[in-house]
């Protein structure tokens, strides 16, 4: 037996180095040693009660807060590793020293089945803010941002729980708070309710701050996530627009007429103000402080901001798309009156045959002087209207209409020399009779 094992024993010993040879070249050639490197692995802060004892806490900029991870072993071991299985940590127990501004922190990583001289972090060390805690009381304002609730209703309140909040954190990033914010989605709500809104907050600069910021601030609630109560106030459609007026026109002249533009908007408001708003024949008045006329000679328009009305109605609200109304007052002379003039009453002069007449309006207003008995009985067919269009092609052109009446009887519409040559303008469009879109006036030349 010990002849047999002695037997060619140098070239045994040669068979085992080569076998072990081919071993080692096999294995590096299928299974070699690579270096694999995961990119924003997340740094935990570990021990923070360190600093918090002493009224610190603690900031960490964004570029540190992730961290490249490189991880050197066999292929078949680095490539089934996933980022998930890393972690890298910052000990704050482990801080160099607290005499440097900012401190630093040793980080050291870990992945099970790796050994710790087979996995490197990026940096060896991160620095660290280390900061006096301050605190402070912001109210909270909510935000519906794009959403909206069902088209027939409006927001009428939102009111949050709590409605002020205790916010701390590092001092530098509580100096720098302007307000706080509740975001809430409202899309499609029918009804009044309760749901829940997440808080932002805002900076001087009035953009948001970060998640990165967010993460370092503390709220007294223990979450960033709130009870807001919002509730809808049905809309009310096609509600008129009056208007009172103050002051006193020059003398000799009066206030004829009130009108607005537009003639109607959309209130929103809760049952019980909508109720009371119709028992008003659903009617909102503009008041009389806002349109003054003191002084005035001639026709006034004044622009009143939607935001200046109901203003002493807290349950309602405008919630038409325009900003403001305009109220056209109507002032003329004492014993005058406006009447409206049908267009096809306007008699047409020199119109080329191939035309036709287009109006923007049905009537156009003439404003009659005479004594009251005479303008109780006047009526427009009393009057006879031309419109001269010699020369006149294809197009829009603002003409005189040439007002003729009655005796006794006079025009007056503000502007004195065309009220010397009795005349009022009108704005037609001419067109080929081919347009038969067009309003046509059939009178003859």
């Amino acid at each position: 037996m010990k002849e047999k094992i002695l037997n060619n024993l140098p070239l045994k010993i040669a068979s085992v180095i080569i076998a072990i040879i081919i071993w080692y070249a096999v294995t590096d050639i299928c299974d070699p040693i690579t270096t694999r490197t995961f990119a924003d692995i997340p740094v935990q802060i570990t021990n923070e009660s360190y600093i918090a004892e002493g009224r610190k806490t603690y900031q960490v900029s964004a570029q540190y807060q992730t961290m490249a991870v490189s991880i050197r072993g066999n292929r078949s071991v680095v490539n089934k590793v996933q980022a998930e299985d890393i972690t890298v940590t910052a000990d704050l127990t482990q801080i160099v020293t607290m005499e440097t501004d900012p401190v630093y922190v040793p980080v050291t990583a870990a992945c099970a089945g790796i050994s710790s001289e087979n996995i490197h972090t990026q940096t060896a060390t991160i620095p660290i803010e280390i900061e006096d805690v301050d605190s402070a009381r912001f109210p909270i304002s909510v935000d519906v941002g794009d959403t909206s609730p069902a088209k027939e209703y409006e927001i009428g309140s939102r009111t949050t729980d709590p409605e002020t909040i205790s916010i701390s954190g590092p001092e530098s990033l509580i100096s720098k708070i302007s307000s706080v914010v509740a975001k809430v989605d409202v899309s499609g709500m029918s009804e009044s309710g309760t749901v829940k809104g997440t808080l932002v907050v805002i900076d001087k600069n009035l953009d948001e701050m970060t998640e990165t910021q967010m993460n370092f601030l503390n709220f007294e609630t223990g979450s960033r996530e709130i009870d807001v109560t919002i509730e809808l106030w049905r809309k009310q459609t096609g509600v008129q627009l009056e208007a009172e007026y103050s002051g006193t026109p020059e003398h000799g002249y009066q206030v004829t007429d009130i009108t607005t533009t537009p003639e109607e908007i959309t209130v929103a408001g809760s049952e019980e103000a909508l109720s009371e708003l119709a028992a008003n024949g659903n009617v909102v008045t503009i008041p009389a402080e806002l349109i003054n006329i003191d002084g005035q000679s001639k026709d006034t328009d004044i622009t009143v901001n939607i935001d200046e009305l109901l203003t002493d109605e807290p349950e309602l609200k405008i919630t038409s798309s325009a900003e403001t109304v305009t109220v056209h007052v109507s002032i003329l002379p004492n014993g005058s009156k406006e009447f409206q003039l049908d267009v096809d009453q306007i008699q047409t002069k020199n119109l080329a045959s191939n035309l036709s007449v287009l109006y923007d309006q049905t009537q156009i207003p003439v404003r009659i002087k005479a004594s009251d008995e005479n303008l109780e009985k006047f009526d427009t067919s009393m009057l006879i209207a031309t419109i001269d269009l010699s020369g006149k092609a294809a197009g829009d052109f603002e003409v005189p209409v040439q007002i003729q009446l009655p005796d006794n009887y006079e025009l007056v519409n503000g502007d004195d020399e065309a009220t010397e040559k009795n005349e009022v303008t009108v704005t037609v469009h001419l067109r080929e009779k081919t347009d038969t879109s067009a309003r046509t006036s059939d009178n003859a030349n």
